[in-house]
């Protein structure tokens, strides 16, 4: 009995094509009390107009030109510049500048480089109209280490051009499907343009997690009897076990100093939540749990927040999954979304207090976002319209981005899932991986981890 438990917990979290109406909702709090009806539905675009830039390379070399390259995406992703490449053997004078305004041409980007200086590329920005200096700055970029080099220029041209640093110096983790039986951890840069794997085991490697201070990664690992909780030491690369009880251990999420986590264990058969305190274990002088959720439906993907209150996915209430908020000082649980259809996989950003999540419409996994401002006025907004499956999104700490994992439709078929940043400011979505290796739980952290 307690393994057909286990498998079917197993489906809830991870089958692709599960269905909830079989599930049986409970709970000990009065329904009545924590449904929120009032919650309206609308559809949010926006177009910008794009700052038209020429980026010259006055180097001549592989190196300069691919480094020229990966700066030129990562000004193109946030959508507010449109950066030309190009190959140039010399400076321009100030009639050719002027020529180029008239075109519709505002900047001028000059990437050169000086082998004899410490800092070896030099990045100049030109207005076109006053052939005003805007921004004069040289770099020292390892050529060993060129997506970092141009990750690091990017953000502060950003920043000097928009007063914004960007996403660049960020970092993400994903799930990587070898075969039937491998599924492994991957970490890279934002754009995926320097990935490694960083958990290779022969086995089901899922749900990754980052601790919110140190470079280790959690996940989850499948045994024979259970899905264990792992982690991985990104400087050493050394793996060990974190929890190892019956069923299911997986998605903890932790406080900003790291001392708290709140986190999914099924050993009592459905998945409940549960908040780890490293003060209140040291207290007590052992491993101490204590349980958030005592509604006997399936609870998954928790959201520890600055306040102390848990956002999370349960199926407790309606039979299908539905977000909602935990208070972390009175205990009540209240329902964000309208408790209609199938939402899940819930993402928080600070900066915005709002959150990301996947909601099934027409047939297709679409992002939508709530606002958390006023609980009492929930606005829910569309964030993507096509028809491909969006799923298991994660906010970058800005609040202007969003990753997760990306399925084309064709002729009804679903195309291998890829990894997809969608920008919000112009609602634009950029495909980064390829291949035929299907890939998933992509979740972000502002740390510079892909390089260690």
């Amino acid at each position: 009995m307690r393994c057909l438990k286990f498998v079917f917990l197993l489906l809830f979290c991870f089958s692709n094509n599960f269905c909830f109406s079989n599930l049986i909702a409970s709970s000990s709090i009065d329904p009545k009390s924590l449904i929120s009806d009032d919650i309206e539905f609308s559809v949010c675009s926006y177009q910008n107009e794009k700052i038209k830039c020429q980026f010259l390379c006055l180097a001549k070399n592989k190196f300069a030109l691919n480094l020229g390259k990966l700066i030129q995406d990562d000004l193109n992703s946030t959508d507010q510049l449109d950066i030309d490449l190009k190959k140039y053997n010399k400076s321009l004078d100030k009639k050719v500048l002027s020529k180029h305004f008239q075109k519709g041409i505002s900047l001028f980007v000059f990437l050169s480089e000086n082998k004899k200086l410490k800092e070896n590329i030099n990045i100049k920005i030109k207005d076109t109209s006053s052939e005003e200096v805007l921004f004069d700055q040289n770099f020292k970029v390892d050529k060993k280490k060129v997506v970092l080099g141009a990750h690091e220029i990017s953000s502060k041209v950003l920043q000097a051009l928009t007063g914004d640093a960007g996403p660049y110096l960020s970092s993400i983790a994903y799930c990587k499907v070898l075969n039937p039986n491998q599924k492994v951890v991957c970490v890279s840069d934002y754009l995926c343009k320097q990935t490694k794997t960083v958990v290779d085991a022969k086995t089901i490697n899922i749900a990754p997690r980052w601790h919110s201070r140190l470079p280790i990664l959690y996940y989850s690992q499948f045994t024979r009897r259970n899905n264990r909780l792992m982690a991985v030491d990104l400087r050493t690369r050394r793996r060990k076990i974190v929890f190892s009880y019956d069923g299911l251990n997986m998605q903890p999420s932790f406080s900003k100093d790291g001392s708290k986590a709140v986190l999914c264990l099924s050993a009592g058969g459905n998945s409940e939540l549960y908040l780890y305190d490293k003060k209140m274990c040291q207290k007590a002088g052992k491993r101490v749990f204590k349980k958030l959720t005592r509604n006997k439906g399936n609870n998954i993907s928790p959201c520890l927040l600055p306040s102390g209150n848990v956002i999370f996915c349960s199926d407790y209430q309606t039979g299908s999954p539905q977000i909602f908020i935990l208070n972390a000082r009175t205990k009540r649980v209240f329902r964000l979304t309208n408790g209609r259809g199938y939402c899940a996989a819930p993402s928080y950003c600070e900066k915005t207090n709002s959150i990301v999540y996947t909601r099934i419409l027409n047939g297709a996994f679409q992002l939508f976002s709530l606002n958390l401002n006023n609980l009492n006025n929930l606005q829910e907004k569309q964030m993507t319209f096509d028809n491909a499956d969006k799923r298991e999104p994660t906010f970058s700490e800005c609040g202007k981005y969003v990753i997760f994992s990306h399925s084309e439709r064709d002729s009804l078929a679903l195309k291998v899932p890829q990894i997809a940043i969608l920008n919000l400011n112009s609602g634009r979505i950029r495909v980064l991986t390829s291949g035929k290796e299907p890939k998933s739980y992509p979740v972000w952290t502002n740390k510079l981890f892909f390089t260690v």
